[in-house]
């Protein structure tokens, strides 16, 4: 064996421990947390027949939803939301769509109130476009005069669809005072493809339970779809408490961190979404999460001088933030290395076993690919607990696979880094898939007209349009 290869030998000694010591610990407080809520993994997913439950009193619910050309999805989402969560308040935010996303919306249920921006005066992007909802919302409050300390924020993607009394379930973990967010787990949607099922995979087990674990810690990441934050920690935050960065998500999680707020995650909903199948699309949406997650280490140093800040949040976002540089980066690098080194290698000694005895050989190989596997081996047998469409076999068959899903995150993350080395900020957004259109219970809404286009204009609609 050369030097080289030691040297290769013991990085991925180390990586592989960083893994370990930083996942290992959160998918076991995960697994804990979900069986002392519902004592079954796979029983959250009863939820999505659960029946509709109205949003408790003395709680006022705005659901954000940020759309741009989202014309195929957004009927569906408004009529999901509204027979599932009654009593919310839903405010679409048109962010300069030259499709009928804005129509649709406000045909497909009753109340809903649509937040025109138009391009150029308004600058695009998704957090100057929740921002702008968000304006919105913070005059209704007042004009109201509700507490922002019982008004909760939401934010949905344009074809995110929440579990049946989910709104109902999460205003239950705001009522301890000191929570500032909730995130829902996320699950992708048909599932009927190779692709669509290890993005599952990804979402369902590895990501919800990794949520679930911080729990404890009060640290729990906060996403893009299906989160909840409490109006007065969106006021702690700033004027404007969504960044424009890639990962406005994320920024918003370290943002309530700094500002002294718990965000805590629950088993009793969840919210679903569409995957991507097409694989061009699919490394466009993981360079820009890369990007946004790997851009994010700037906020470490005001994490750390903040006072207030509970220790181990300030540990495990900054470990969080870390991940792509100590394991999906080097990874990339490693596993290329010993590819190249067990097809062409003169003797692979990375990949011998030990000599002797049968018992020691087979001691050895074991031992080779529990090191190699075994992570994927734990992940799979939880989601194959958590699901109820796959098998044992099926999920065992698509571990041996995770080395090879493993370049989306590869590319993605190389790629994140070129961006970032050229300081490009500009991205595509992602185009979803018509779906079948379902119906609703409720009535048709009363939407506000857009006074850009010729249509009359209103006190209201003149506020909205302005935000």
């Amino acid at each position: 064996m050369t030097s080289l290869d030691t040297t290769v030998r013991i990085v991925a000694l180390i990586i592989f421990v960083i893994t370990m010591a930083y996942n290992g610990p959160l998918i076991v407080m995960g697994v804990l947390f979900a069986r002392r809520a519902d004592g079954s993994l796979r029983r959250q997913l009863a939820l999505e027949n659960g029946p509709p439950v109205a949003v408790p009193a003395g709680w006022t619910v705005f659901v954000l939803i940020p759309c741009l050309n989202e014309a195929k999805v957004i009927a569906n989402t408004v009529h999901c939301l509204l027979d599932a969560q009654p009593g919310v308040r839903l405010i679409v935010v048109d962010d300069g769509s030259d499709d009928d996303t804005a129509a649709l919306a406000a045909a497909a249920g009753k109340g809903v109130t649509v937040v025109w921006r138009v391009l150029p005066a308004a600058p695009p992007g998704k957090g100057a476009a929740l921002n702008a909802g968000l304006r919105h919302i913070r005059r209704c409050v007042e004009n109201e005069g509700l507490a922002p300390g019982r008004v909760l924020v939401c934010v949905l993607d344009a074809d995110g669809r929440m579990t049946p009394g989910a709104v109902a379930c999460v205003t239950e973990l705001f009522e301890q005072p000191e929570v500032g967010g909730v995130q829902l787990a996320v699950r992708i949607r048909g599932r009927d493809s190779v692709a669509l099922r290890f993005q599952d995979i990804e979402f369902w087990a590895l990501s919800a339970l990794s949520q679930f674990g911080r729990v404890a810690m009060g640290a729990v990441s906060m996403g893009g779809n299906g989160q909840f934050t409490r109006l007065s920690a969106l006021d702690d935050v700033g004027e404007q408490p969504w960044s424009d960065s890639l990962t406005e998500d994320l920024d918003l999680g370290i943002s309530l961190a700094v500002a002294g707020w718990t965000v805590t995650s629950t088993m009793g909903a969840f919210v679903s979404q569409q995957g991507l199948r097409d694989a061009r699309r699919l490394l466009r949406q993981r360079t820009r999460w890369f990007q946004g997650h790997m851009s994010a280490m700037a906020r470490l140093p005001e994490l750390w001088s903040t006072p207030g800040i509970r220790r181990t949040v300030r540990v495990e976002l900054t470990g969080y933030l870390f991940m792509p540089y100590l394991i999906t980066l080097p990874w990339s690098v490693i596993q290329q290395y010993l590819l190249f080194r067990l097809a062409f290698g003169d003797n692979p000694g990375l990949f011998d076993v030990a000599t002797g005895p049968l018992w020691m050989q087979v001691l050895s190989g074991i031992g080779l690919y529990a090191i190699t596997f075994g992570p994927f081996a734990i992940w799979a047998v939880l989601y194959w607990q958590r699901t109820g469409d796959q098998p044992l076999w099926k999920s065992i068959a698509y571990l041996h696979a995770q080395p090879v899903w493993m370049y989306v995150a590869f590319i993605a993350a190389w790629r994140a880094t070129w961006r970032i080395l050229r300081r490009r900020t500009g991205w595509i957004k992602t185009e979803r898939v018509a779906e079948t259109p379902v119906t609703t219970t409720g009535s048709a809404a009363t939407s506000l007209p857009n006074p850009f286009v010729g249509h009359s204009r209103s006190a209201e609609a003149a506020s909205v349009a302005d935000a």
